[in-house]
């Protein structure tokens, strides 16, 4: 009982570093037994379990997945609980380690602890209510990300256009998933053309190297007979948002949209040309998707002043009073216009940010066209 309320009494930064640096299984029990991090669509707090369950019982529903919804939807569950709460050096009640296979949570949640380090470098907290609230927030939001990973693994697990290939590097071996039509000794030559600087012994290196092929690669898909046998099919560019990754595609989808209307523009962003507009905002998504946002960086590599960069996507424009960056403000209203991306923004419970986004954008317009 006293151990049991040692832990209960843990912030949830202590709680996982007792995971991630000493395997502690007592704290790995308390986060999923007791701490009610997260939330779906804005309800009551509830454990990981249950907030798994709900983005699996969604999942399940999508018709865009065809007849294996409930497959893919089960097994990215599986995989996403084995993600945190895997713990290879668990031992058995004579002290003996046991043998697991599958992944090891504690490199999650010391990411999970890397993305807190870098958000309070940024902000710190004034309150330890505050720190628990932001640590819980990041939490989901890296479950979250974790769960839409673990569906593309479970959609390539079962889509026969897709296999495995163990790619060596550096003597060490780094499974991918890569389309069948590349073939042989081409798998390798387009990895090292397309990866750069892959780190094996780097956490979660795999995850990065994966999402890249997901992105510069066009996912094929079987297509039912009837929809094959039109000439004049095509696959909508919005129908599905999941069919990457719902950051993926809603970066596409602003980058075409911005890249269409580039003559509107400010003068420095449309001296970029659109393909170069359309890296940036992919870059843009990128990074902030995985907490590596260096907007000073990413001007100096598209050679603008990091003030054009800040107009353009800030990062910290919620904290003040100014003008939205022109970036997230057309991403709300191509949020609140794409049925899909709506859809997604209220599971995952950041509508009323989008809402609130383009409320304060038509404010400020109406105030300048009054000025």
């Amino acid at each position: 009982m006293e151990n049991r309320l040692k832990y209960q009494n843990l912030s949830l930064i202590d709680l996982v570093k007792g995971i991630v640096k000493n395997s502690d299984h007592y704290a790995l029990e308390e986060f999923h037994t007791n701490r009610t991090l997260f939330s779906y669509s804005g309800g009551i707090p509830i454990l990981f379990i249950d907030y798994l369950k709900e983005l699996r019982d969604r999942l399940a529903e999508r018709e865009w997945l065809g007849s294996n919804a409930h497959e893919v939807a089960n097994e990215a569950f599986d995989l996403t609980l084995d993600k945190f709460s895997n713990l290879p050096s668990l031992t058995n009640k004579k002290g003996k380690k046991m043998k697991r296979n599958g992944p090891n949570c504690r490199l999650y949640f010391r990411a999970f602890l890397k993305r807190v380090e870098e958000s309070f470098r940024n902000r710190q907290p004034a309150t330890q209510c505050e720190e628990e609230y932001r640590a819980a927030k990041i939490m989901q939001g890296l479950v979250r990300r974790h769960f839409i990973l673990s569906r593309l693994e479970a959609e390539r697990n079962s889509n026969p256009f897709w296999s495995r290939y163990n790619w060596d590097v550096k003597g060490r071996t780094i499974i991918v998933w890569l389309p069948v039509s590349i073939k042989g000794r081409g798998r390798r030559a387009w990895l090292e053309e397309n990866i750069d600087a892959p780190e094996p012994l780097q956490d979660l290196e795999r995850e990065r190297i994966q999402g890249i092929i997901n992105r510069k690669l066009i996912r094929e898909s079987l297509i039912p007979l009837r929809e094959r046998d039109l000439e004049t099919y095509q696959e909508p560019i919005s129908q599905n948002p999941w069919g990457e990754s719902f950051e993926t595609s809603l970066a596409t989808e602003v980058a075409e949209e911005k890249a269409r209307k580039i003559n509107r523009q400010r003068s420095a962003i449309k001296a970029l040309g659109k393909e170069n507009l359309k890296q940036l905002i992919h870059r843009i998504f990128d990074e902030i998707g995985c907490s590596e946002y260096k907007d000073v960086k990413v001007a100096g590599d598209f050679g603008l002043s990091k003030a054009t960069l800040s107009r353009f996507a800030g990062r910290r424009w919620h904290e003040r009073e100014g003008k939205i960056p022109d970036l997230w403000l057309n991403t709300a209203h191509v949020l609140s216009s794409n049925k899909v991306f709506k859809e997604v923004a209220q599971e995952f419970g950041f509508w009323k940010e989008v809402e609130a986004t383009i409320k304060r954008g038509s404010e400020q317009k109406k105030i300048r066209i009054q000025l």
